[in-house]
């Protein structure tokens, strides 16, 4: 046996351009493959993430009947007993409160329905780095003409494309200028100084606001402006209330922007009347909901979603109140499931059609291998090699080469992955606007190696098998005399 594997390996050899052609044509279906599913899975794993960690969370503990009508009615007292339940659990990675309303947001002639998020900043901040949402430079009327009197007409006829726009570090702005031809070597500095905005103190003990910076261009609002809110609060309490402006909003998906409002934790409380005060004065107040983040990933493998069912049951065993339930992220966010499982079964029928391709293409190869060496497998059977051993023999070459094609595959792809994995490529121009359109952040991210590449291997293991059956038939009916005379 170890003979036929050293006359094999010979054979690959003997003709380098054929047997580089074939290893080139299985080698491109490893990688196309690896890299389209790599991608898929990778974009729909980082939308989930920033669903869940930002706004749903893995889990949600709410009352009963607020999945169904989600108003400020239904809503939990934020107690001792649920605080002690979460800190208990070993799979509870954090949590936070969170009051999210509807309200009518209005300064002077202009108005416009905003959703309020009640939530505790620091909280916010360390578990989603809330910061990054906060716009850092914004490019508007005052700065172009601040900036005009320091910079070249070439430039400034360039920077005024971005008016309007805001950016939360130095780094996209930096990046967005250079895109279009902006000087950012000579004059990047001076696009910092004009458009720094105030820096936000994260301070609960304040009522000051942050806002979408979209929806305050349409209310013609800046930072330090106040803003009327008038909605209504818990169980028909009115709610109105005039808050100052501390900040502006700028989230990955911009269609976010023009509609959310961000307040603290106690400011949207008392602003919803959302507490009651019993006879001993004690206040209790109230929240929407908690969500929770587990210790376990959120992503579209069924087995990270099974854990986070675990821990759903547990914290369900734990409260023992009829009227509260704990829901999972997979409940909570049905629109992007639905999406996602879509778009995923088109992605499948893409890499169908993609491997139907290549399997063609290797089979050509093959093709191609075995008419070139009719007359050589005819003189092998001639001088007495058996029919049998030298099928054997071309279903090793055709292994070593389905071999190296695959670990070469694999080897290739591994950095790509793990590059487009740690730093996501961001999109930019229409492109990016058509993904803000959906409210999906236009990042395009590689999932890390998973049992999915395992999946891709299997198809291309069965490609080459049906090619080496096509061999094996083709030498058994392979005739010596018409071989030899080829």
């Amino acid at each position: 046996m170890k003979e036929y594997f050293l006359i094999a390996w010979r054979n690959l050899w003997r003709n380098k351009r054929r047997t580089l052609i074939t290893i080139s044509s299985i080698f491109f279906a490893v990688f196309f493959s690896i890299i389209m599913r790599s991608f898929q899975l990778g974009t729909y794993s980082h939308m989930i993430d920033n669903m869940v960690t930002q706004f749903t969370g893995h889990l949600q503990i709410q009352d009963i009947e607020y999945e169904d009508n989600q108003m400020i009615d239904y809503s939990i007292p934020f107690t001792d007993t649920i605080i002690d339940i979460l800190e208990k659990n070993k799979n509870v990675e954090f949590y936070f409160p969170r009051i999210q309303t509807g309200a009518l947001a209005s300064s002077g002639k202009n108005s416009k329905f905003a959703i309020i998020m009640g939530v505790d900043y620091l909280k916010e901040n360390e578990l989603m780095n809330f910061k990054r949402n906060i716009a850092q430079f914004y490019i508007d009327s005052i700065a172009l003409n601040n900036i005009k009197q320091n910079i070249d007409l070439h430039n400034y006829n360039v920077l005024k494309k971005f008016k309007n726009k805001v950016f939360s570090n130095k780094e996209d702005l930096r990046e967005e200028l250079h895109s279009v031809g902006f000087d950012t070597v000579n004059f990047v500095q001076i696009v910092y100084q004009f458009t720094k905005l105030p820096e936000l103190i994260y301070d609960e003990s304040t009522n000051d606001i942050i806002i979408g910076y979209k929806l305050a261009q349409y209310l013609e609002l800046n930072i330090g402006d106040s803003i009327i809110l008038i909605g209504q609060g818990f169980r028909g309490a009115s709610a109105a209330g005039k808050y100052k402006i501390s900040g502006f909003l700028n989230f990955p998906a911009d269609g976010f922007n023009d509609r959310f409002i961000y307040m603290p934790l106690k400011t949207s409380q008392l602003f919803l009347s959302a507490y009651e005060t019993n006879y001993s004065n004690d206040t209790t107040f109230f929240v929407n909901y908690l969500a929770v983040n587990t210790t376990h990933q959120a992503s579209v493998r069924e087995s990270d979603y099974k854990k986070i069912v675990q821990v759903k049951t547990e914290l369900q065993q734990e409260i023992k109140n009829e009227l509260i339930t704990v829901v999972d992220w997979h409940t909570l966010n049905k629109d992007l499931i639905q999406g996602i499982e879509m778009d995923n079964e088109s992605g499948k029928i893409m890499i169908f059609v993609l491997y139907l391709i290549i399997a063609f293409g290797v089979l050509g190869t093959v093709m191609m291998m075995i008419a070139e060496r009719k007359k050589e497998f005819g003189m092998m059977m001639a001088i007495g090699m058996k029919r049998k051993v030298l099928s054997l023999i071309v279903s090793i070459e055709i292994f070593f080469m389905g071999l190296i094609a695959v670990l070469s595959g694999i080897i290739v792809t591994a950095p790509i992955i793990w590059f487009g994995h740690k730093y996501p490529f961001r999109l930019r121009g229409h492109a990016a606007e058509s993904m803000d359109m959906y409210n999906i952040e236009p990042v395009l991210s590689l999932q890390s190696f998973d049992t999915y590449i395992l999946s891709q291997l299997l198809v291309v293991v069965v490609i080459v098998a049906f090619v080496l059956v096509y061999a094996m038939i083709k030498i058994r009916k392979l005739k010596i005399i018409n071989a030899l005379k080829s």
